[in-house]
């Protein structure tokens, strides 16, 4: 059995498995995905309740993103239709109110996760936009959206630039 270094090509992206007899120098590395870490951070409204989440496994290889008890009081306790909105793009979703674990539905993050490039120690700032009076029954056309922000997990150019480091963590406080 290969080992997972065995398994990376250059460059961390996935080397694809040669049958016996094959050319190995002819297969392509898989590259990881090129994404645009430029992004703009919004500032929070202050009046909408919101949670803060930093990327796991559990996040980007199970897709489950589950949704906070204090965020949890300002939704339906039942399944509607959602909408998670990040850099003016839109996923449709499910809130699954009505699960023990409520949680935004596991094709739609994973869909999120993908096309966004989460990966393992990114954080996310998820602000629920729709006040709850209007993200009630099924079927009334009100779709429950989150604005969902994207933090890197590197450090911040302005952070680095006055000589900050990995070594110091940064406080997300909630």
């Amino acid at each position: 059995m290969e080992t997972k270094s065995e398994l990376e090509g250059p460059g961390g992206g996935i080397k694809p498995k040669v049958e016996p007899g094959e050319e190995q120098e002819h297969s392509p590395t898989l590259q990881p995905p090129a994404f645009d870490d430029d992004w703009e951070v919004t500032p929070l409204t202050g009046d909408n309740p919101f949670f803060t989440t930093i990327i796991s496994k559990t996040h980007v290889q199970r897709f489950l993103l589950t949704i906070p008890g204090r965020v949890q009081c300002h939704l339906p306790e039942t399944r509607v239709p959602a909408t998670l909105v990040c850099r003016g793009r839109s996923w449709p979703a499910s809130y699954c109110g009505d699960l023990k674990v409520k949680k935004i539905d596991v094709a739609a993050w994973k869909d999120f996760a993908v096309d966004n490039g989460l990966r393992v120690g990114d954080a996310c700032v998820i602000e629920l936009i729709t006040p709850a009076a209007e993200a009630v029954t099924e079927g009334d056309g009100k779709v429950v959206e989150f604005r969902v922000q994207v933090l890197r997990g590197g450090l911040p150019e302005e952070i680095t630039s006055k000589g900050a480091t990995s070594d110091e963590p940064l406080v997300i406080v909630d």
